[in-house]
């Protein structure tokens, strides 16, 4: 989804919460700063509902469950909030102010021109601060491109793509979740650039 930010006073986390219960639209925290969240694109909201779809069937008598991009997380350390497109937990979810998620496992971004800089960077510097996360996609729209980069061993994480998923018949694996599924079942319907679409 993109994001704008908006012209309101820094924010306590307090003020924040109480502030956005008011709005009808929803919004992001980062440490006092607060963005707005537009509607994605047709081909974002269709990668978002397939990735929810296949990897909710997946996790089907397992212990964990994917929740999509209503749900909002927390990031106590640095202070932050944040709407992910997709994520996955895999134990009791944990709650903290406002029913945000402090426990996921996975989180899955779908990029666009306007938040690509913001899930690469800023967000992920957030993320990374979640110690129950082990597992970042980002998803590219207009091809069937996926990164992954995941928590290793030493509790630091891959400061490159652990993994670069291209072509829709690749399989993407989610290590920590136990789950594998073709790109192909996130990307139906979806329009790509000539060469990934005859792929």
């Amino acid at each position: 989804m993109s994001q704008a930010e908006i012209l309101v006073p820094k924010m306590t986390l307090d003020e924040f919460l109480a502030w956005e219960e008011t709005q009808t639209e929803r919004y992001e925290y980062l440490d006092g700063v607060i963005r707005a969240m537009s509607g994605g694109s047709l081909d974002h909201n269709r990668i978002v509902a397939n990735l929810t779809k296949i990897t909710g069937n997946l996790l089907e008598k397992t212990p964990c469950e994917s929740l999509t991009s209503t749900q909002r997380v927390q990031s106590e350390s640095v202070r932050s909030y944040f709407y992910p497109d997709v994520l996955i937990v895999c134990e009791e979810p944990k709650l903290g102010k406002g029913d945000s998620i402090l426990n996921p496992l996975v989180i899955f971004e779908v990029l666009s021109p306007s938040t690509e800089k913001y899930d690469r960077y800023e967000k992920f510097r957030c993320y990374q601060t979640i110690k129950t996360l082990q597992e970042y996609f980002l998803i590219r729209q207009d091809a069937a491109i996926v990164e992954a980069y995941r928590r290793m061993k030493s509790k630091t994480w891959t400061t490159t793509a652990y993994n670069v998923y291209v072509g829709l018949d690749t399989l993407l694996t989610v290590e920590s979740a136990g789950i594998s599924f073709p790109l192909r079942a996130i990307y139906d319907r979806v329009t790509l650039e000539e060469a990934e679409a005859s792929s």
